[in-house]
């Protein structure tokens, strides 16, 4: 297995950071894994390895304001725009891939995680038809906030939102709120690539995508796997349950969703004997679909 990293540039110019985890020999199949708010893709490194072991090349952008890539911290003006740079990298890193890995003729998959799987919904809600997909993957949507966020600042975030869309406001997750699993929390505190801010206008695109995807997952027949930790403290796992259950005939799209009871949010990094299963679930989930 090779890791390479490069920059990408945006239409608008914004720099993207890309990670891109490949097989020895050539690859069957193509997954984009898509991370979560204060995060980056490089966190994904275990799950990457276990998918290349099956024959993937894996892409790992991190997305516009997190991680390596450029733009204004924490921001973005509407999620339209993270669905934008996804599909930009998909498309920049096909034109670069022989005519059997094309999104046509090989499975492409998209995997996302908690602000990821929000954007992953999004994009099969509103761009079905902008690139094949044999399936997605969506660990944890944001779907809901499980965190009380105090009135005064929800009114000064949406003040703010009109007024001045880039002020920043802390992200105060303690970081144990994440996983189980000592080591993983530790180096998520000591991750210096992490974000540790929102701004006003970020919060404000979020709960309009929130909205969007709620009113259009009844149109989405794209395969999917959705899966929850009821232990999750950060997004609202009953949200995403709900979310799921707008779904019309989940059978007959191959759409199944999966609950892990007590998981915390990044169910990849609970305790060795817990992400055992969760990565296994993943990776035979998209292999079975590959082919």
């Amino acid at each position: 297995m090779t890791l390479t990293t490069r920059t990408l540039h945006a239409p608008d110019g914004t720099a993207i950071h890309v990670r891109t985890w490949a097989p020895e020999g050539a690859p069957r199949y193509v997954v984009t894994i898509v991370h979560g708010n204060s995060d980056h893709a490089g966190r994904f490194d275990e799950l990457a390895r276990a998918l290349v072991a099956t024959g993937a090349l894996v892409i790992g952008p991190d997305l516009r304001g997190q991680g390596k890539s450029g733009g204004p911290r924490g921001h973005v003006d509407g999620f339209e725009r993270y669905v934008g740079d996804v599909l930009w990298v998909m498309r920049q890193t096909a034109s670069e891939l022989p005519p059997a890995l094309q999104p046509e003729a090989a499975p492409w998959f998209l995997f996302g995680h908690s602000m990821g799987g929000l954007i992953a919904l999004l994009l099969l809600v509103d761009e079905p038809r902008a690139l094949p997909l044999r399936g997605a993957v969506v660990s944890a949507p944001l779907l809901g906030i499980a965190v009380k966020v105090p009135a005064v600042k929800l009114l000064l975030g949406r003040v703010m939102a009109r007024v001045y869309p880039r002020f920043a406001l802390p992200v105060e997750l303690p970081p144990s709120d994440v996983a189980r699993d000592p080591e993983r929390v530790a180096a998520y505190d000591a991750d210096p690539l992490r974000s540790k801010v929102v701004t006003a206008g970020w919060f404000a695109a979020m709960n309009r995508a929130i909205e969007r995807v709620t009113g259009g997952l009844p149109d989405v027949t794209t395969p999917l796997l959705l899966y929850i930790g009821t232990g999750d403290r950060i997004v609202d796992a009953h949200a995403a349950q709900r979310g799921f259950e707008r779904l019309r005939q989940p059978a007959a799209h191959d759409q199944t969703l999966r609950v892990f009871e007590g998981y915390y949010h990044e169910l990849h990094n609970e305790p060795p004997e817990r992400r055992a299963g969760v990565l296994e679930l993943v990776v035979g989930w998209i292999r079975e679909r590959a082919g």
